[in-house]
Protein backbone atom coordinates (compact mmCIF):
# COMPACT_ATOMS: atom_id res chain seq x y z
CA UNK A 1 0.00 0.00 0.00
CA UNK A 2 1.50 2.54 -1.23
CA UNK A 3 0.80 6.03 1.50
CA UNK A 4 2.69 6.44 4.70
CA UNK A 5 0.03 6.83 6.88
CA UNK A 6 -1.28 3.72 6.46
CA UNK A 7 2.15 1.88 7.38
CA UNK A 8 1.68 1.83 10.81
CA UNK A 9 -2.26 2.16 11.24
CA UNK A 10 -3.42 0.25 14.01
CA UNK A 11 -7.36 1.04 13.22
CA UNK A 12 -9.11 1.70 9.70
CA UNK A 13 -12.15 3.70 10.02
CA UNK A 14 -14.77 3.58 7.22
CA UNK A 15 -17.40 5.81 6.30
CA UNK A 16 -20.00 4.03 4.56
CA UNK A 17 -22.11 6.31 1.82
CA UNK A 18 -19.79 8.26 -0.74
CA UNK A 19 -16.56 6.46 0.71
CA UNK A 20 -17.41 2.63 0.10
CA UNK A 21 -20.87 2.56 -1.03
CA UNK A 22 -21.74 4.28 -4.01
CA UNK A 23 -24.35 5.61 -2.66
CA UNK A 24 -24.58 9.67 -3.04
CA UNK A 25 -26.88 9.67 -6.34
CA UNK A 26 -29.28 7.77 -4.82
CA UNK A 27 -29.29 10.65 -1.72
CA UNK A 28 -29.40 13.45 -3.96
CA UNK A 29 -32.19 11.92 -5.91
CA UNK A 30 -34.61 10.20 -3.02
CA UNK A 31 -36.78 13.26 -2.66
CA UNK A 32 -37.54 13.08 -6.57
CA UNK A 33 -38.21 9.64 -6.62
CA UNK A 34 -40.54 10.10 -3.43
CA UNK A 35 -42.78 12.56 -4.96
CA UNK A 36 -42.98 10.90 -8.31
CA UNK A 37 -43.69 8.00 -6.26
CA UNK A 38 -46.66 9.54 -4.89
CA UNK A 39 -47.59 11.22 -7.91
CA UNK A 40 -45.97 15.09 -7.96
CA UNK A 41 -43.84 16.76 -10.21
CA UNK A 42 -40.44 17.42 -9.13
CA UNK A 43 -38.93 20.81 -9.49
CA UNK A 44 -35.19 21.60 -10.27
CA UNK A 45 -34.00 23.35 -6.88
CA UNK A 46 -35.84 20.40 -5.20
CA UNK A 47 -32.35 19.03 -4.49
CA UNK A 48 -30.94 22.49 -3.19
CA UNK A 49 -33.95 23.08 -1.31
CA UNK A 50 -33.96 19.98 0.78
CA UNK A 51 -30.72 18.85 1.10
CA UNK A 52 -29.73 20.77 4.49
CA UNK A 53 -33.13 19.49 6.14
CA UNK A 54 -33.71 16.40 8.09
CA UNK A 55 -36.44 14.06 7.89
CA UNK A 56 -38.77 16.38 9.51
CA UNK A 57 -38.05 19.13 7.82
CA UNK A 58 -38.23 17.73 4.65
CA UNK A 59 -41.84 16.51 5.24
CA UNK A 60 -42.82 19.83 5.86
CA UNK A 61 -41.35 21.14 3.11
CA UNK A 62 -43.33 18.63 0.83
CA UNK A 63 -46.52 19.54 2.72
CA UNK A 64 -45.96 23.11 2.66
CA UNK A 65 -44.59 23.06 -1.13
CA UNK A 66 -46.02 20.26 -2.76
CA UNK A 67 -49.75 19.71 -1.30
CA UNK A 68 -48.65 16.38 -0.23
CA UNK A 69 -51.83 15.48 1.42
CA UNK A 70 -50.04 13.16 4.20
CA UNK A 71 -48.98 13.82 7.97
CA UNK A 72 -45.33 14.10 8.69
CA UNK A 73 -45.30 10.88 10.11
CA UNK A 74 -46.34 8.96 7.08
CA UNK A 75 -44.56 10.29 4.90
CA UNK A 76 -40.89 9.50 6.83
CA UNK A 77 -42.30 6.20 7.14
CA UNK A 78 -42.67 6.04 3.57
CA UNK A 79 -39.49 7.59 2.49
CA UNK A 80 -37.69 5.40 4.74
CA UNK A 81 -38.67 2.30 3.27
CA UNK A 82 -37.91 3.84 -0.26
CA UNK A 83 -34.46 4.45 0.89
CA UNK A 84 -34.46 0.77 2.67
CA UNK A 85 -35.27 -0.65 -0.81
CA UNK A 86 -31.98 0.82 -1.81
CA UNK A 87 -29.99 -0.49 0.42
CA UNK A 88 -31.84 -3.76 0.46
CA UNK A 89 -31.75 -4.47 -3.26
CA UNK A 90 -29.33 -2.12 -5.10
CA UNK A 91 -26.83 -0.24 -3.79
CA UNK A 92 -23.11 -1.40 -4.84
CA UNK A 93 -19.47 -0.79 -3.63
CA UNK A 94 -17.46 2.00 -4.99
CA UNK A 95 -14.29 0.65 -7.20
CA UNK A 96 -11.65 -0.88 -5.13
CA UNK A 97 -13.72 -1.04 -1.82
CA UNK A 98 -13.60 -4.38 -1.55
CA UNK A 99 -9.62 -5.18 -2.37
CA UNK A 100 -9.12 -2.93 0.18
CA UNK A 101 -10.58 -3.70 2.75
CA UNK A 102 -9.70 -7.27 2.23
CA UNK A 103 -5.94 -6.50 1.93
CA UNK A 104 -6.47 -4.70 5.26
CA UNK A 105 -8.13 -7.90 6.31
CA UNK A 106 -5.13 -9.94 5.28
CA UNK A 107 -2.86 -7.80 7.29
CA UNK A 108 -4.43 -8.04 9.99
CA UNK A 109 -5.54 -4.71 10.88
CA UNK A 110 -9.18 -3.88 12.29
CA UNK A 111 -11.67 -2.13 10.57
CA UNK A 112 -14.70 -0.40 11.91
CA UNK A 113 -17.57 0.82 9.38
CA UNK A 114 -18.32 4.13 11.24
CA UNK A 115 -21.76 5.62 9.50
CA UNK A 116 -24.58 8.23 9.96
CA UNK A 117 -26.81 6.21 8.13
CA UNK A 118 -29.42 3.91 10.34
CA UNK A 119 -28.23 0.45 11.25
CA UNK A 120 -31.08 -1.53 9.89
CA UNK A 121 -30.17 0.45 6.41
CA UNK A 122 -26.15 -0.82 7.17
CA UNK A 123 -27.03 -4.28 7.79
CA UNK A 124 -29.30 -5.15 4.62
CA UNK A 125 -26.98 -3.31 2.31
CA UNK A 126 -23.35 -4.97 4.22
CA UNK A 127 -25.26 -8.55 4.45
CA UNK A 128 -26.20 -8.23 0.63
CA UNK A 129 -23.07 -7.51 -0.18
CA UNK A 130 -21.02 -10.03 2.16
CA UNK A 131 -19.31 -7.13 3.31
CA UNK A 132 -20.05 -7.81 7.49
CA UNK A 133 -16.93 -9.96 7.47
CA UNK A 134 -14.61 -6.89 6.88
CA UNK A 135 -15.59 -5.10 9.86
CA UNK A 136 -14.85 -5.66 13.76
CA UNK A 137 -16.96 -3.24 14.47
CA UNK A 138 -19.98 -1.54 12.98
CA UNK A 139 -21.20 1.95 14.80
CA UNK A 140 -23.91 3.83 13.83
CA UNK A 141 -24.09 7.47 14.85
CA UNK A 142 -27.41 6.73 16.21
CA UNK A 143 -26.24 3.89 17.91
CA UNK A 144 -24.01 6.84 19.93
CA UNK A 145 -27.06 9.28 19.94
CA UNK A 146 -24.47 11.76 17.95
CA UNK A 147 -23.49 12.95 14.46
CA UNK A 148 -19.98 13.30 12.36
CA UNK A 149 -19.78 17.12 13.81
CA UNK A 150 -18.56 15.22 17.09
CA UNK A 151 -15.50 13.19 17.01
CA UNK A 152 -17.25 10.53 19.51
CA UNK A 153 -18.02 7.95 16.38
CA UNK A 154 -14.68 8.14 15.42
CA UNK A 155 -13.51 8.33 18.66
CA UNK A 156 -15.48 4.93 20.14
CA UNK A 157 -14.10 3.16 16.37
CA UNK A 158 -11.14 3.55 17.93
CA UNK A 159 -11.46 2.72 21.55
CA UNK A 160 -12.85 -0.44 20.15
CA UNK A 161 -9.64 -1.37 18.56
CA UNK A 162 -7.03 -0.51 21.03
CA UNK A 163 -6.20 2.49 19.28
CA UNK A 164 -5.16 6.43 19.94
CA UNK A 165 -6.24 8.59 17.49
CA UNK A 166 -3.28 8.86 16.17
CA UNK A 167 -2.91 5.34 14.83
CA UNK A 168 -5.42 5.36 13.45
CA UNK A 169 -7.02 6.35 9.76
CA UNK A 170 -10.36 7.87 8.94
CA UNK A 171 -11.44 7.12 5.19
CA UNK A 172 -13.81 9.41 4.39
CA UNK A 173 -15.72 11.33 1.74
CA UNK A 174 -17.58 14.23 3.29
CA UNK A 175 -16.34 17.68 4.32
CA UNK A 176 -17.41 18.39 7.78
CA UNK A 177 -16.71 14.68 8.99
CA UNK A 178 -13.33 14.69 7.73
CA UNK A 179 -13.28 18.53 9.31
CA UNK A 180 -14.09 16.88 12.69
CA UNK A 181 -11.44 13.51 12.81
CA UNK A 182 -8.42 16.06 11.73
CA UNK A 183 -9.55 18.17 14.76
CA UNK A 184 -9.66 15.33 17.47
CA UNK A 185 -5.79 14.26 15.71
CA UNK A 186 -6.88 11.26 13.88
CA UNK A 187 -4.84 10.67 10.65
CA UNK A 188 -7.65 11.10 7.16
CA UNK A 189 -7.79 9.64 3.63
CA UNK A 190 -10.07 11.54 1.88
CA UNK A 191 -12.09 9.13 -0.86
CA UNK A 192 -13.27 11.45 -3.67
CA UNK A 193 -16.75 11.20 -4.34
CA UNK A 194 -18.81 13.29 -7.23
CA UNK A 195 -20.59 14.79 -4.95
CA UNK A 196 -17.34 16.98 -3.54
CA UNK A 197 -17.56 19.07 -6.94
CA UNK A 198 -20.34 20.46 -4.60
CA UNK A 199 -19.59 24.33 -3.06
CA UNK A 200 -21.23 24.19 0.21
CA UNK A 201 -18.44 26.43 1.03
CA UNK A 202 -18.17 28.69 -2.01
CA UNK A 203 -16.28 29.51 -4.24
CA UNK A 204 -14.26 26.51 -3.51
CA UNK A 205 -15.53 23.11 -4.20
CA UNK A 206 -15.66 20.33 -0.86
CA UNK A 207 -13.09 18.38 -2.23
CA UNK A 208 -10.67 21.32 -3.28
CA UNK A 209 -11.42 22.30 0.98
CA UNK A 210 -11.27 18.68 1.67
CA UNK A 211 -7.58 18.42 -0.27
CA UNK A 212 -6.61 21.29 2.18
CA UNK A 213 -7.29 19.09 5.48
CA UNK A 214 -6.55 15.66 4.91
CA UNK A 215 -3.44 13.72 5.21
CA UNK A 216 -3.76 11.80 1.86
CA UNK A 217 -5.94 11.41 -0.77
CA UNK A 218 -7.63 9.27 -3.63
CA UNK A 219 -9.46 8.93 -6.43
CA UNK A 220 -10.26 5.56 -5.66
CA UNK A 221 -9.29 3.08 -2.69
CA UNK A 222 -7.90 0.61 -5.34
CA UNK A 223 -5.24 3.42 -5.94
CA UNK A 224 -4.26 2.67 -2.27
CA UNK A 225 -2.86 -1.40 -2.78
Amino acid sequence: MKNSILDNMKCAIFDMDGTILDSMPMWHTIADRYLESIGKVPRKDLWDNVKRLNMVETAQYFIDEYGVQKTIEEIGVEVKELIMKFYAESLELKEGAREFLEKLNEKGIPCVLATATERSCVLACMKRLDCEKYFKEIITCLDLNTSKSSPLIFEESARRCGAKPEESVVFEDALHAIRTAHKAGFKVCAVYDASDEERTEPPLTDWERILEICDTSCSNLMELI
